[in-house]
């Protein structure tokens, strides 16, 4: 019994040291290597870290699920390329996961990693976007889904170029009208919030194939919105809207609309058209 007992508690101890690592403290005892894209639908990564972003020859650093509570010193931090041991900020073209750790703030050496053009916090501790993040002008594309958010920094609306931007399963309760600023939005993503007004700005928003604005308290989209041709999907799931800007009706993708408040004979036969739970 003694020692079934104290098996138990080395366990615990152990569980708990391995959960609470820093960056410095993990890359003692493990080799953190690079690996070069291929091609994308055979690229498998562990932790479920998703591939659809990903290009022939760019390059893809997974400390996804490592209980990280700190990356201080990522920017120097020794990786295996190949043959060669080289710094991370020294790897181009960079799809760096870190998702599922327990990441509270990034490091002011992060916002100088120029090389990274995708960055995955998901499910870390987040309390907010930081505002030196606007200064990655290489970053398209940022994920930030099950943090701990309240608001989007107003420095994000200003990173114009960046392609894709998900806030899921946050606390958010405003989007700003700043969001028309991002122009080159193709991915949109604030799904699981408590937002109940979107903004007339993000009728600018045109170069959208995916956006999700499920499980909100949205009632209505703005009428000139209907304009944005979306070209895979838009979801409106759970939320308490009774109707869709009729300009949708020539949008090339469909409308998820389970959970609202719409009703298929209200809608004019060519949305009725663009109503589907797929992607197409």
């Amino acid at each position: 019994m003694l020692n079934t007992l104290l098996f138990i508690v080395i366990a615990i101890l152990c569980h708990s040291i391995a959960a609470g690592a820093t960056l410095a403290e993990f890359a003692r005892t493990h080799t953190i290597t690079v690996r070069t894209v291929v091609d994308r639908d055979s690229t498998v990564l562990d932790h479920g870290d998703q591939t659809n972003n990903l290009k022939p020859g760019e390059k893809i650093v997974s400390l996804s699920s490592k209980g990280l509570t700190s990356i201080d010193g990522i920017a120097k931090l020794k990786v295996r390329d190949g043959d060669r041991d080289v710094e991370l900020s020294s790897i181009p073209k960079l799809h760096l996961y870190l998702n599922d750790n327990a990441i509270g703030r990034l490091p002011a050496e992060f916002f100088g990693m120029h090389n990274v053009i995708f960055l995955y916090m998901n499910i870390d501790r987040l309390n907010a976007i930081p505002r030196e993040i606007a200064g990655m002008h290489n970053l398209q594309g940022m994920y930030f889904t099950a943090n701990n958010l309240h608001e989007i920094a107003p420095e994000v609306f200003t990173m114009t170029w960046l392609k894709k931007l998900q806030v899921s399963k946050n606390h958010l309760t405003e989007l700003p009208a700043a969001i028309g600023n991002l122009t080159e939005l193709m991915h949109f993503n604030i799904s699981q919030n408590q937002i109940a007004v979107l903004p007339d700005s993000i009728e600018r928003l045109t170069k959208l194939r995916v956006c999700d604005f499920s499980d909100n308290r949205i009632t209505r989209l703005p009428e000139g919105f209907g304009k944005v041709r979306i070209m895979h999907q838009l979801r409106v799931r759970n939320n308490p809207m009774t109707m869709l800007p009729e300009g949708f009706a020539g949008m090339q993708g469909s409308i998820d609309i389970t959970g609202t408040k719409i009703r298929m004979e209200s809608l004019s036969p060519g949305l009725r058209a663009q109503i589907g739970t797929e992607k197409r």
